[in-house]
């Protein structure tokens, strides 16, 4: 019994420790990419899943570019082009929210009175002081396509997870070649509410994927300031025998079946 009890004790600690690593015991079968990485931790349910990510490759225009074995780091931004663009630095929860894009503080004045009985109070109330710009710096962006087409270990990702307040359209555009080959599957964290100038909203981006191959598959409950943004799966309509293998594993790590 004791032997037996202690067995188990050891396969839930390595569980535990396996936690946020990627390819645990050269497991991993999908290539993932992840663009606006949240101080290079995988997000839910990702994070827990990490044992089946093979390789990695992560993008923040405020991190350090670095390249370890499986996970390479890259410190550009992504786009729908080659160019310089400025990033604003939001106050924000340690300078969450900072983006391409500009906060939109006409918008919210003007629809506060609607927008703050949704979500959670406490953010509603302390918007505006979050939403103060810190300071605005210059980056430099590329396209997706161009990275993959440049990436000389000629890695074939399956998976892209964006959170970049607002630019997930940009980046789709300037992916159009990945969308249309290797990609099977997105999680995009879409708004609702256009807290930010300019940014195409869900429906939009949703049309694009639409015409692209890729289905609408879970929709998460709204979450952020007033409610106003929730995260999306899709999965392409129509993959290969070689490529089901991994739609069936998406499945299972979102629980669709």
């Amino acid at each position: 019994m004791k032997v037996r009890l202690y067995n188990l004790y050891l396969r839930l600690l390595k569980l535990v420790f396996s936690y946020g690593k990627i390819n645990v015991s050269g497991k991993g079968i999908l290539n993932f990419i992840d663009i606006g990485s949240s101080n290079g931790r995988l997000p839910e349910p990702w994070f827990k899943n990490s044992k089946h990510i093979k390789n990695l490759l992560c993008f923040d225009p405020q991190a350090n570019g670095s390249n370890n074995r499986n996970i390479m780091v890259k410190d550009v931004g992504v786009w729908k082009e080659e160019t310089t663009l400025p990033f604003y630095i939001y106050k924000g929860l340690h300078s969450s929210g900072s983006s391409i894009f500009e906060q939109n503080h006409e918008y919210v004045k003007s629809n506060y009175e609607t927008l703050k009985t949704k979500g959670n109070q406490s953010l509603a109330s302390s918007w505006f002081d979050r939403a103060q710009l810190l300071r605005e710096e210059k980056i430099k962006v590329t396209t997706l396509d161009k990275i993959l087409d440049n990436n000389s270990s000629k890695i074939l990702f399956d998976f892209l997870k964006v959170d970049a307040q607002g630019a997930e359209y940009e980046i789709l555009s300037g992916a159009k070649k990945f969308l249309d080959s290797s990609c099977i599957g997105l999680h995009l964290e879409l708004f609702k509410v256009p807290l930010y100038k300019g940014i195409k909203l869900e429906p939009e981006v949703t049309s694009f994927l639409e015409s692209r191959g890729f289905e609408l598959i879970k929709k998460f409950p709204s979450h952020g300031t007033f409610h106003s943004q929730n995260d999306c799966l899709y999965l392409k309509k129509e993959v290969s025998k070689d490529q089901q293998e991994k739609i069936n594993l998406l499945k299972i790590i979102y629980e669709l079946s």
